[in-house]
C-alpha cells in the first residue's frame, strides 16, 4: 500500500475485495491491521462494498461477528457443493451440513448480502443431483450465487487424484464440455424459477445485490490489486505482481520492481472491452464502442458480427448481447470478434 497508494489518483475506493486462497484463515487482529491500512492510504467511500471470501469451516458465529464489526458487509462463501460425496471428490474440508450452518451463522451475525459459490460439470454428479443441490442452495437466505464449470488447476488435490487414478484431464478448461453445457442449461432453468436474475455468465443475484466489485471489472473500471499475483488496471496499462510469495517478499525488501506492467494499445483495449462486455447479460453498447475506439474498429466489429451464427446473439438497436447458447461460448465468440495488431 505504501508503494502503490498513488495508483488510483486519489479516486474514491468504491469496493474492497479480500479473496483468492482462503482469506478467512487470517486472524482478526491481522485483518484489522490490513483494513486500517486501507483507510489510511486510500479515500474509501462511505458506502463501500466490502466483500470477504470465506470457507464454511471458518464461518463460526464469533468469527463472522468479528468480520461484521470491522466493516465487512458482503460475504462470499465457497461451498462448491451441497453433496458430501461431491465435496469429498473435490477434496474439500467441509461438509454440506457445515455449508448450511455457515450461511445461517452469517445471517445471525447480521450479514444481509451473502453469496455462494457452486461448481458444475462434475463427472460424478447426475443431473438430478445437480438439480437437488441448486434447489437446496436457493432455499438458503442468500442474495447472490456464482457458479463455475469444473477446471483442473496445477498442484490441486483433484489433479493428484486424477494422476493417481489415471483419469485424463485438461488444464485450465472445462473437464467435460458436454457435461458442463448440460449442467449450465439446468442451472439457467432452475434460476428462472427463483428470485435471482442472471447478470453475468457465472453470476446471479436478487435485483440490487449484483456484485459491484465484479461488475466494475466487466465495465472497465480501474482497480488496484495488492499481494502476490494480484493484477491492477488503470484504463491505459495493466500491471501484475510476482506470483511466488517468496519472490514477492524478497522484492518488497529490495530495490527490484515488485511488478511488471504493459501499456495497452487501442486494439488491446478494444479487444478487452469486447471480452468483458460479452460476459454480461446486457452485452455491449455499440455506440460506446464507436465513441471510444473510432470508426475503423467499430466497422470491423460490425463485419465480424455478421460472420457469427445468428443463434448466438441478439442485436437490438445499438445493443449487442449473447443468447443463452452464445453465453456458454462467450470466450470463443469474443475471439471471433477480436481485431489483430496487423
Amino acid at each position: 500500500m505504501n508503494l502503490r497508494n498513488e495508483y488510483l489518483n486519489n479516486s474514491p475506493v468504491e469496493t474492497i475485495y479480500i479473496g483468492g486462497g482462503t482469506p478467512s484463515l487470517i486472524h482478526e487482529a491481522d485483518l484489522r491491521s490490513i483494513i486500517n491500512a486501507i483507510y489510511q492510504h486510500f479515500r474509501v467511500s462511505e458506502n463501500v462494498e466490502f466483500t470477504m471470501e470465506a470457507n464454511p469451516e471458518q464461518c463460526t458465529s464469533d468469527y463472522l461477528k468479528n468480520l461484521k464489526n470491522i466493516g465487512v458487509n458482503r460475504l462470499s462463501i465457497g461451498i462448491q457443493s451441497l453433496n458430501n460425496q461431491i465435496l469429498d471428490y473435490l477434496g474439500r474440508k467441509h461438509t454440506a451440513e457445515m455449508a448450511i450452518d455457515a450461511v445461517e451463522n452469517a445471517c445471525k451475525a447480521g450479514f444481509d448480502n451473502i453469496s455462494l459459490d457452486l461448481i458444475y460439470g462434475i463427472p460424478l454428479r447426475s443431473t438430478q443431483q445437480w438439480i437437488e443441490e441448486l434447489q437446496k442452495a436457493l432455499k438458503l437466505p442468500i442474495q447472490h450465487l456464482s457458479a463455475y464449470a469444473l477446471t483442473i488447476e496445477e498442484n490441486s488435490i483433484l489433479i493428484k487424484r486424477f494422476q493417481k487414478e489415471g483419469t485424463p484431464f485438461h488444464y485450465g478448461k472445462d473437464q467435460d464440455e458436454d457435461l458442463a453445457l448440460r449442467d449450465f442449461k439446468t442451472l439457467l432453468s432452475i434460476i428462472e424459477e427463483s428470485p435471482l436474475n442472471q447478470y453475468e455468465i457465472s453470476n446471479f443475484a436478487i435485483p440490487g445485490f449484483e456484485s459491484i466489485h465484479n461488475s466494475n471489472y466487466w465495465n472497465g473500471t480501474p482497480y488496484l490489486g495488492l499481494g502476490p499475483s494480484a493484477h491492477s488496471f488503470n484504463s491505459h496499462s495493466r500491471c501484475w505482481n510476482k506470483a511466488s510469495i517468496k519472490q514477492y517478499i524478497e522484492t518488497m525488501n529490495s530495490s527490484e520492481p515488485v511488478l511488471e506492467c504493459e501499456e495497452l494499445s487501442n486494439i488491446n483495449r478494444f479487444n478487452e472491452a469486447i471480452l468483458l462486455g460479452l460476459r454480461t447479460i446486457k452485452g455491449i453498447n455499440l455506440t460506446d464502442i464507436q465513441k471510444k475506439f473510432g470508426e475503423v474498429l467499430f466497422h470491423q466489429l460490425l463485419r465480424n458480427i455478421e460472420l457469427l451464427n445468428p443463434e448466438w446473439y441478439q442485436l437490438v438497436q445499438d445493443r449487442f448481447s449473447l443468447s443463452q447458447e452464445g453465453l456458454f461460448l462467450a470466450d470463443f465468440i469474443s475471439e471471433k470478434l477480436f481485431v489483430t495488431e496487423d
